[in-house]
């Protein structure tokens, strides 16, 4: 169980500047596509979106660079590979070394901008875009006003936008054997905007929302109820307090880390593809709608599966990730939300340590124009360790698969799939 830790120094003593370049490289591509973004957005909030989703890509390069300079030191997931558990799926045929990476991507980039939109990290990188183009608003276009930064609204050329994006990607993926080998890149491209958009309108229409929902007479009736038991039995209220909080508490200390676990299974099951597992329920319903399906035309079922197959496979891995975590034990999962949470609050108490040692200064002419240049070198000591700690944790999960394959075989009982079986 304490193997999650002694493994998470291991990697950082055989990685650390490997990993130290991949986080630098990421974080200098990400200010250098704000840079630009905010020039573009200065003129128009569409052109300055559709450059943004760059900066995000950025840091989804540089995380999945990591993971990967992790793979061949990671004892368990190199011993996967030895064994033999290497079958590449359909999806993959053929394909290594930059096609490899190049499925990496595309599998992950929607579950990494939903949990990049969740914990808020998308609205950190918009507000440092608005705060960036807000100067360049009135010194291109002599005009002080704010509205071509961030007001954009689902209309029919978003819309159309949107589904282009995802048109483009869809057909360059089907056809990518027949086209030159760059069409990738755009691919890529294609599915970071479209899935940017998408998350960009369900943010801004969920606070439109929920700002409509406080409103309601419902939410005030709920309010008032909540006061008036409270008034007629305190410990309800306490009670009805303390859920609230452990919800709220919940959602940083524990999901977060795991999300992070989630991810890295993403990377690494698409990384160690085996082969997939033929499922064929045997019940009269299934049969049923099986029958109907193949009665409709062969071209209709072909674009059907297209697609259910397309989005479908963003969503294998991560899935895949959620019953490795599960089946790893609820007692060392704790251990890494724990050890997650003390490395997360380590950068808070980094910071600090800073100001303790650099003593007071004044505000405006000191910590206004440093204390991001030290939250920056703490981030550069912290990441590569974050990576770590997710690496060791992903590799104990699938140690302990191992550990239940060989029981499995021992009592000639049937061994599990693959993390990666249908991803």
């Amino acid at each position: 169980m304490f193997s999650i830790l002694t493994q998470t120094l291991r990697l950082v003593a055989a990685r650390w500047p490997v990993l130290l370049a991949w986080y630098l490289a990421g974080w200098l591509v990400r200010y250098l596509v704000i840079e630009v973004a905010s020039t573009a957005g200065a003129y128009s909030a569409l052109a300055g979106l559709m450059i943004l989703p760059l900066a995000t890509l950025a840091r989804l390069a540089s995380f999945i660079g990591m993971f990967l300079a992790l793979r061949d030191v990671m004892p368990s997931f190199a011993d996967m590979k030895r064994r033999g558990v290497d079958d590449i799926d359909r999806t993959t045929e053929g394909r290594t070394g930059p096609g490899r990476v190049y499925d990496i991507f595309l599998v992950s980039i929607l579950p990494f901008f939903a949990f990049y939109a969740a914990w808020k990290f998308l609205g950190d990188d918009l507000g440092e875009y608005a705060q960036k183009a807000l100067p360049k608003i009135d010194y291109f276009t002599r005009d002080d006003t704010t509205g071509a930064i961030l007001d954009l609204r689902l209309e029919p050329l978003t819309i159309a936008v949107i589904v282009l994006a995802f048109a483009g990607r869809y057909l360059i993926k089907r056809n990518q054997e027949k086209l030159p080998k760059w069409t990738a890149i755009l691919a890529v491209y294609f599915e970071a905007v479209w899935v940017y958009l998408t998350f960009f309108f369900i943010s801004n229409y969920s606070n439109d929302f929920n700002d409509w929902l406080s409103n309601r007479a419902v939410m005030h009736w709920l309010a008032d109820f909540r006061g008036w038991i409270s008034s007629l039995f305190a410990p309800v209220g306490w009670v009805w307090d303390g859920v609230e909080w452990a919800i709220g508490e919940a959602g940083g200390l524990l999901l977060l880390p795991v999300a992070w676990l989630a991810i890295a299974g993403v990377v690494y099951g698409r990384a160690l593809a085996a082969q997939k597992i033929a499922y064929r329920p045997r019940n009269r319903y299934y049969e049923s709608a099986r029958s109907r399906v193949s009665a409709l035309p062969k071209g209709v079922v072909r674009r059907a599966a297209d697609v259910g197959n397309d989005f479908l496979e963003r969503w294998r891995p991560l899935a895949n990730a959620f019953v490795l975590m599960w089946r790893a034990g609820v007692v060392p999962l704790g251990l890494y939300v724990l050890a997650y949470t003390v490395l997360e609050a380590g950068t808070t108490w980094a910071f600090m340590g800073v100001i303790q040692v650099v003593g007071p200064h004044n505000l405006d002419t000191w910590w206004m124009n440093l204390d991001s240049i030290y939250s920056f070198g703490i981030d550069a000591i912290i990441e590569p360790l974050r990576i770590c700690l997710i690496a060791a944790g992903y590799d104990y999960c699938l140690r302990k698969l191992e550990e239940r394959r060989e029981v499995a075989a021992a009592t000639g009982t049937e061994p599990e799939p693959s993390p990666a079986a249908t991803a």
